[in-house]
C-alpha cells in the first residue's frame, strides 16, 4: 500500500491523464495507515447545505416577528433535514490495515480482509457487492454509477482499490484483524445534536400549541 493502490492495474482508465487526476490516482495511506475513498464533491455539497440549514435555524430563532408554534415547527423540520444531510455526507469507504470499513448513513460495517471471498455485481441492484466466506454480503451501491464517472471513473477506483487492498493484506505478514463481519451504529456529533435539537423544537411547538 505504501507504493500506491493499483500497481497491477495502471493500464485501466480512471480518467483523463491530467496532473490532478494522476495525483488522485496515487492515493496514499495517512498517518494511521488508512485510505479514505469518498465522493468529496458530494460530501462538501451536503455539508454546505447542512450548514446553510443550521444558519437559517439560528436566524429564525432570533427573529422576533416569527410565531412561536410555526417557528418551532419549521426549525424542527430544518434541523431534522440538516441531521439527515450530514449523515449522508458520512458515506465513505476506509481501507485500514487488514480490513475494509464501509460507512453508511446509519451504520458502519467492518469486514476483515481475511473474510473477503469475492466482489461481484448484484444482478437486480447493479451495484458492487462484497461477499464474505460465511455468505454475508455488503453492498456499495452508493459508490457506483455517478454522472462524474464520465470524467473520473470513481466506481472502478473503489472496486480496484478494495481488491488491491485485500490482496495486499493477504500477502502481508501483518497480524490478522479479528475475524467476523461487524456492524455498528455511527455516532456523529453534528447529526446527533441536530436531531436532538429537532426533537426539542417539536416538543416546544406542541407545548406552545397546547397553551393557546
Amino acid at each position: 500500500m505504501a507504493r500506491g493502490l493499483w500497481q497491477s492495474g495502471l493500464d485501466d482508465w480512471y480518467g483523463p491523464g491530467t496532473r490532478v487526476v494522476q495525483r488522485v490516482r496515487g492515493y496514499r495511506p495517512n498517518r494511521r495507515g488508512q485510505i479514505k475513498l469518498a465522493r468529496w464533491l458530494r460530501v462538501w455539497l451536503l455539508r454546505g447545505l447542512c450548514c446553510a440549514g443550521l444558519s437559517a435555524v439560528i436566524v429564525m430563532a432570533v427573529d422576533p416577528w416569527a410565531g412561536g408554534v410555526e417557528r418551532a415547527l419549521v426549525c424542527a423540520l430544518v434541523l431534522a433535514l440538516a441531521s439527515f444531510l450530514w449523515r449522508c455526507s458520512l458515506i465513505r469507504v476506509v481501507l485500514r490495515p487488514g480490513e475494509i470499513a464501509r460507512y453508511g448513513v446509519w451504520r458502519r460495517v467492518v469486514v476483515p480482509c481475511s473474510d473477503v471471498k469475492e466482489f461481484h455485481r448484484n444482478s437486480w441492484r447493479g451495484g458492487l457487492v462484497l461477499q464474505t466466506h460465511s455468505g454475508e454480503e455488503v453492498d456499495f451501491l452508493w459508490f457506483d454509477t455517478s454522472f462524474w464517472d464520465v470524467l473520473y471513473d470513481f466506481s472502478s477506483v473503489c472496486a480496484d482499490a478494495m481488491w488491491s487492498h485485500t490482496r495486499a493484506a493477504s500477502a502481508s505478514t501483518q497480524a490478522e484483524a479479528p475475524s467476523g463481519l461487524q456492524r455498528r451504529f455511527i455516532w456523529s456529533s453534528v447529526a446527533d445534536l441536530s436531531a436532538a435539537a429537532a426533537a426539542a423544537s417539536l416538543v416546544l411547538a406542541v407545548l406552545a400549541a397546547v397553551r393557546r
